[in-house]
């Protein structure tokens, strides 16, 4: 094991896949808004980086960047005491159990993966099961939005663990965006995979009245699925893919664009709605899941997730007078720090782990 702290003074252990940075998903992200919550509330916290993906460089950077961070073994756990461990794993191993009998397990399940087994039209069926074993050996199990417990009932997940919470993600509080002039950049954040559709965000540029528009798109892709998305040679020139961004490439992303758009046909949470938000940019998004619950009525939404209602969303967006649209991403970003900043986030599982423990 490595370190770069006392390992001994948590009050909770934090374990997880991904830190910020290059990460895969919107569990890093999540974990980069908890983690500077529980600094503003100060909650001591130990975040354990384990089955992880990344290279020695990256791991320099991590132990420099990242204040409280040990990266080791499912042996290594057996030597740090802390009464909560707190999981945000998606490499679900169920045999972590083992090493935890005696503390208090809290799961936060940051997405169910037969819901996205069916958004994707994939077999999950191994990660499934290793995910439902962890559900049922964990003490408390949290979930990221109401939309997600209707789906944990909806799936009988309640008969393998009744103890379950719903907590928002939270992010600190970037600011509002300055003013600026309109640069006819569309923007997608996410994935790269089946659910999240990323390639509406392409299609709807051969639409008439968006001849002007291009389109940037952040994530990373994972398949075949990804790399056919520019097949279309006419549309190579006005797509711009970023790959993975954060920091400061992902403010330049943010600064760039004049909304964001999330046409998914599953979102658990919706980080990026958050993000998005938070900054006062417009969005445009399919009417799902936590993307609803995020959002409330400050979005302009698709009737559902198909192309032609993305479509109708987006040229309600661009007939939409601009002071209305200025007017709803404000109250999108009041909403935001109303109801899902970090510290918000932090003190709801501080008081969580008072209670579990």
């Amino acid at each position: 094991m490595i370190s770069n702290c006392a390992v001994d003074d948590a009050a909770v252990i934090e374990i997880t896949n991904e830190l910020p940075l290059n990460r895969l998903g919107g569990v890093g992200s999540a974990i980069g808004g908890l983690s500077s919550g529980f600094r503003a509330v100060g909650l001591p916290a130990l975040w354990f980086l384990i089955d992880h993906h990344y290279q020695p460089a990256e791991i320099e950077r991590i132990l420099s960047g990242f204040g409280n961070v040990a990266i080791g073994s499912l042996e290594d756990l057996r030597t740090i005491r802390a009464p909560i461990v707190h999981l945000h794993t998606y490499n679900h191993n169920p045999a972590i159990l083992e090493y935890l009998k005696d503390r208090t397990t809290v799961f936060t399940i940051h997405s169910l993966l037969r819901c996205e087994a069916e958004a994707n039209d994939i077999d999950l069926s191994w990660a499934i099961e290793r995910q439902e074993r962890l559900i049922a050996g964990c003490d408390e199990i949290v979930l990221v939005s109401q939309a997600e417990l209707g789906h944990y009932r909806r799936l009988g997940y309640v008969e393998l663990n009744e103890r379950v919470h719903v907590i928002h993600n939270g992010l600190s509080d970037p600011g509002p965006r300055a003013r600026r002039a309109e640069s006819n950049t569309l923007g997608f954040c996410g994935r790269l995979v089946p659910r999240k559709r990323p390639e509406y965000v392409q299609w709807i540029l051969k639409e008439e009245g968006f001849e002007a528009y291009s389109s940037l798109i952040a994530g990373r892709g994972f398949s075949a699925y990804a790399r056919d998305l520019m097949a279309d040679g006419e549309l190579r020139r006005r797509v711009r893919y970023l790959g993975w961004c954060g920091s400061e490439r992902l403010e330049a992303f943010y600064r760039q664009i004049d909304l964001l758009a999330i046409p998914s046909a599953y979102e658990p949470f919706g980080m990026v709605a958050l993000e998005a938000m938070s900054r006062g940019i417009p969005i445009v998004c399919s009417r799902i899941d936590g993307l609803v619950e995020v959002l409330g009525d400050e979005a302009i939404y698709a009737e559902d997730n198909s192309y032609a209602a993305f479509r109708r969303a987006m040229q309600r967006w661009r007939r939409a007078d601009r002071r209305g649209l200025d007017a709803m991403a404000q109250r999108a970003r009041a909403r935001f720090r109303q109801r899902f900043t970090d510290v918000i986030a932090a003190e709801n599982y501080r008081s969580l782990f008072a209670r579990a423990g």
